[in-house]
């Protein structure tokens, strides 16, 4: 029930403000707006407020601003000052252009919100730089770091914790770095080298972290093998393991096979078979089993927020045309894109984390809904954009027709791809269990 409600929740909300962007433009260029509809026909129920009927319709998927006019097999009067058709296509650009630019505007508002609310961030970050584990091969261990050591600074930076390490690292602009260590009481230098220096993962150092269950993915391999929540995890294929990203290595690196995991559970023993299951994208073995780790929640001022909101919605916006060129040069499977299914899913997986998680999805989703309607396909706001840009270069309006089939053909298209994406929800459904 949490599920649905929420997924309704932010898909009304999402449509009620793309839409909302449209109508009020409209309004404010004089055109009349004979309908707005949250969702699309059949019509559930509406109500009219001088020439505009608001209703709610039965298939939730969307909804629509109907503008006088717009239709040019529509019966109008040529002389109503409302039309649409009349506009400039300037100005029918700019109510075309609104929907999406609300959402993301909605986007960069919501965004913020969630770091005011407070976000969860590991427990480690406010803790000593204690290693507790480094990466065979990795800079760190090239550079001689060793567990137990303690990272107390990384190029003339005082590192008095995690988080100071990880933002030390982030400016880091060449190859090397200079780290401060102590290693029983006495204070040690070390050059560390490596092609990127930058995030916890270029380093190959990391905090302690036991390699103990947290959560299990259902369907995945670990759940099938009857590993539980809280099971110490005390060798991988025969390795002994005392640390998380020990395990996982082990694990990553033997998809489609076999292999022995004992635990500990309470003061028993287990030994379980397990076959990690491959990640095509990666190449990894995969057995669906995420670490126990503590949180705190931070909060931060207004001014901070924002900053930290732009720069998070800016990354998400780098992240989205990165993975659309890759869909367009063919570098990216469309079997990684998800639809109706997925969204639903983790609508309400985000709702049950709380509060700032629901916040920051639904932003994420704005974003995508913003971006997506401004691409150049037919029945999106961005090909209404595109025809307007022909007709602004010709002189003259396209050619009904012409606009009509291209419409269809955008339709048939998106139908496709919407059946799509829901087949790969679905394959992911069935592939988990």
């Amino acid at each position: 029930m949490t599920t649905t409600l929420s997924f309704i929740a932010v898909l009304g909300i999402l449509v009620l403000i793309h839409e909302s962007g449209h109508f009020l433009v409209a309004k404010a260029m004089g055109v009349g707006v004979d309908r707005f509809s949250i969702g699309f026909p059949p019509k559930m129920f509406g109500i009219k407020k001088g020439d505009t009927e608001y209703c709610v319709s039965w298939i939730p998927v969307g909804g629509y601003v109907k503008l006088r006019g717009e239709d040019p097999d529509e019966l109008t009067d040529p002389h109503d000052p409302k039309l649409y058709s009349t506009r400039s296509p300037g100005q029918r650009a700019g109510i075309i252009v609104a929907g999406p630019v609300m959402n993301l505007v909605l986007a960069f508002i919501l965004m913020p919100m969630m770091f005011m609310i407070g976000i969860n961030i590991p427990a480690f970050f406010e803790e000593p730089v204690n290693v507790g584990w480094v990466s065979p091969d990795s800079p760190a261990e090239m550079a001689g770091v060793r567990v137990g050591d303690i990272v107390v600074g990384f190029n003339g930076e005082r590192t008095n914790d995690w988080e100071a390490l990880f933002k030390a690292m982030s400016v880091n602009t060449g190859p090397t770095a200079t780290i401060d260590l102590l290693r029983d009481g006495r204070s040690l230098s070390a050059v560390v080298k490596g092609k990127d220096l930058k995030g916890d993962g270029g380093l190959g150092a990391y905090p302690p972290m036991a390699p103990v269950v947290g959560s299990l993915s259902p369907g995945y391999p670990a759940e099938k093998a009857g590993i539980k929540e809280g099971d110490l995890i005390l060798s991988v294929g025969g390795l002994p393991v005392t640390h998380w990203n020990e395990m996982a290595r082990v694990i990553h690196g033997n998809p489609d096979k076999a292999i022995t995991v004992a635990v500990k559970r309470g003061t028993e023993r287990i030994r379980v078979q397990v076959t990690p299951r491959l990640d095509e994208k990666t190449g990894q073995g995969f057995i669906g089993i995420s670490p126990e780790s503590e949180t705190i929640t931070r909060r931060f001022g207004f001014l901070e927020s924002i900053s930290r909101g732009f720069k998070r919605n800016v990354e998400l916006l780098k992240l989205t045309f990165s993975f659309l060129w890759e869909l367009i040069t063919l570098h990216a499977s469309i079997k990684f894109l998800g639809g109706p299914i997925m969204i639903f899913q983790v609508t309400g997986q985000a709702a049950r984390a709380g509060l700032s998680e629901f916040i920051a999805f639904m932003a994420f989703l704005s974003l995508q809904l913003g971006i997506l309607n401004l691409l150049p396909i037919p029945v999106l706001d961005g090909g209404h954009l595109f025809f307007l840009g022909l007709e602004k270069l010709k002189g003259k309006p396209i050619d009904p027709n012409v606009r009509e089939t291209a419409q269809r053909i955008g339709f048939a298209l998106l139908i496709i791809l919407i059946v799509v994406v829901s087949y790969n929800d679905i394959l992911r459904i069935f592939s988990s269990r």
